[in-house]
């Protein structure tokens, strides 16, 4: 029995067009399994090059997008 053999996305880079594919500046997304499921991390680097994540499971995630956007919406616009 043959398998079945697909491409699968599962890595996105969020930023300005002209950042270099390693620039701090960028934000990555992308699907993770450790073994328990698999889950959602988001990633960016802290100016001193630190790596930091958020682990995001997919049971959490109407809540969280929903603190998140009222979080949003609560910012204030920067006096000018």
């Amino acid at each position: 029995m043959s398998k079945i053999i697909t491409t699968r996305s599962i890595k996105w880079v969020v930023g300005a067009v002209d950042e270099a594919v390693d620039s701090e500046a960028l934000t990555s997304v992308e699907i993770i399994d450790e073994g328990a499921g698999e889950f959602v991390q988001v990633s960016q680097s802290d100016l001193d090059g630190i790596k930091m994540n958020i682990k995001i499971n997919p049971d959490e995630w109407p809540e969280l997008l929903n603190a998140i956007t009222h979080a949003l919406r609560m910012c204030q616009e920067a006096p000018k």
